[in-house]
């Protein structure tokens, strides 16, 4: 009888346990969701209003977007009849796309569109380029084409947000000055939006989505900022995001990059370059403008103190994604590369304090699932790849914004590419600013043709603020594998719209 009540008083106290362990695991979910911002309904009502009115609404006032949970952020970009992908698309139109714009000043046209039944001028740039196909950046590469004038290969720049649902009328919708020209009709997902190219408006929008400072090497946005070393790009000495429960807070290390192989032989020692000795990504200068700010940049690849061959790159910056792209000249690299043996090139996101991050990439148990960072390696984490037609990768941290990555590689270019992935905090690299892995993910390029003499590259990383309530792959296939589609459009005498034939 007395080993029985002393059973069931066990039992009574291993309920308790229970209930309390419990109780306090939902009171520490309850604040930890507490944690995030909410702005008061009223308050969130009368914004909506006026970001449907105005998208660049969080841009003119970068204060707003710390202020909103992360369903209120989800709901307003929804409200906009946009994606959590569309919203952050940047959209980049070639002079060629309006051969009726070719030889054209540039000064002499800008972007428009329709909110509130009128005609608005909306942030926008047109970029002249350069013979190696970046931003021209005068002095540092000859021009393609001529100055100040809409050539083939120059971009008409601006964001798919501000595109409009509702069309131009030109019997109900005037313009103060100039001329719409053409209409940019989009098309995704079976619903159309429309923006104007206009002529000789003296109209411009004063909104800035992004700034870049070339003397100290800092970028901001209302999404979030960074700063690298002045002198090395590719070294950040903060990146932080505006938005969630930890606003502020350093989120990333350093772009990971190293390029390791072995010369002549498997059994020779392992010449290991990376980004904090070897690698000096050296900003040359910034061609800016209020939706993109294109640095260019000279990596400059040094051995034993001696530079051995230079890299030409850009990196465009966005206020949702940053985009870098690189052409490396190697002279003699057919001679190079046959000596080559097991060479990788590594590109790679080094994250700080990211334990309880979910993860996927293109290639793995379910591509719509995720495994979860929490310092070791789970049997979902080991099976994680990519390959050279399957690149993404897809980073969710548990403070209300997301990475997602993907690397492009020429079919000309045939490389091998598989994933690079540490979720380990005991792994360590020299000169990092936080020990450990937590985690770092990226791109490794472990083949490389013969006889080649130029790499193209071309990694891009997108911020949203989450997937929108839908799996990597498919946000993959649906929105940053499906870009919209674009048609343009003349207007006639009598405001009909036919479709330009090139």
């Amino acid at each position: 009888m007395a080993n029985k009540k002393k059973y069931l008083r066990s039992v009574s106290a291993f309920k308790q346990f229970i209930y309390l362990s419990c109780s306090l695991l939902l009171l520490v979910s309850r604040v930890s969701f507490a944690e995030f911002p909410e702005m008061p309904d009223a308050e969130y009502q009368q914004f909506l209003k006026e970001f449907k009115l105005k998208p660049t609404l969080l841009a003119d006032n970068p204060e707003l977007v710390g202020q909103f949970s992360p369903d209120q952020l989800s709901d307003a970009i929804e409200y906009l009849g946009l994606s959590h992908y569309s919203f952050l698309h940047p959209v980049i139109i070639k002079g060629e796309e309006v051969p009726a714009i070719l030889n054209q000043p540039i000064k002499d046209y800008s972007i428009m569109s329709v909110r509130g039944g009128q005609l608005v001028p909306v942030p926008f740039q047109i970029d002249e380029k350069d013979t190696k196909g970046f931003v021209y950046l005068e002095g540092n590469a000859k021009l393609e084409g001529t100055k100040d004038v809409i050539d083939p290969n120059d971009e008409v720049v601006f964001m798919y947000r501000d595109t409009s649902e509702a069309r131009y009328d030109a019997e109900t919708m005037s313009i103060e000055q100039g001329e719409v020209v053409k209409e940019f009709e989009f098309n995704l997902d079976n619903k159309q939006r429309f923006v104007y190219l206009v002529k000789n408006s003296k109209q411009r929008s004063k909104s800035e989505y992004v700034s870049y400072d070339f003397d100290t090497s800092t970028a901001k946005s209302y999404f979030y900022g960074f700063r690298t070393q002045t002198d090395n790009f590719l070294m950040f000495e903060d990146f932080y995001a505006n938005v969630g429960d930890k606003q502020g807070a350093r989120v990333l290390d350093s772009v990971f990059a190293v390029i390791e192989t072995k010369v002549l032989s498997k059994w020779s020692p392992t010449i290991h370059l990376n980004t904090f000795e070897d690698i000096k990504a050296v900003p040359v200068g910034v061609i800016s403008g209020p939706v993109r700010e294109a640095v260019i940049i000279s990596l400059n690849v040094v051995v034993a103190g001696v530079t051995v061959f230079k890299i030409n790159a850009q990196m465009d910056i966005f206020d949702q994604m940053l985009g870098f792209n690189a052409r490396i000249n190697i002279p003699g690299a057919d001679i190079l590369t046959r000596f080559l043996v097991e060479p990788h090139i590594i590109i790679a996101l080094d994250f700080n304090e990211q334990e309880g991050a979910r993860v996927n990439t293109a290639i793995s148990q379910d591509t719509n699932g995720f495994a979860v960072v929490d310092g070791k390696l789970s049997d979902f984490e080991k099976d994680m790849n990519i390959d050279r037609q399957n690149t993404w990768v897809w980073l969710s941290s548990a403070h209300a914004w997301d990475v997602f990555a993907r690397i492009n590689i020429p079919d000309t270019f045939p490389v091998g590419v598989q994933l690079y992935y540490q979720d380990d905090p005991n792994d360590k690299v020299k000169f990092e600013s936080f020990a450990g892995a937590f985690p770092r993910m990226g791109f490794d390029v472990y083949e490389l043709p013969k006889n080649f003499d130029q790499i193209d590259l071309d990694v891009q990383f997108f911020f949203p603020d989450t997937l929108g309530g839908i799996g990597p792959q498919d946000f993959k296939d649906n929105e940053a594998g499906n870009p919209p589609q674009l048609t343009v459009n003349s207007i006639d005498s009598s405001a009909a719209y036919t479709a330009d034939v090139l």
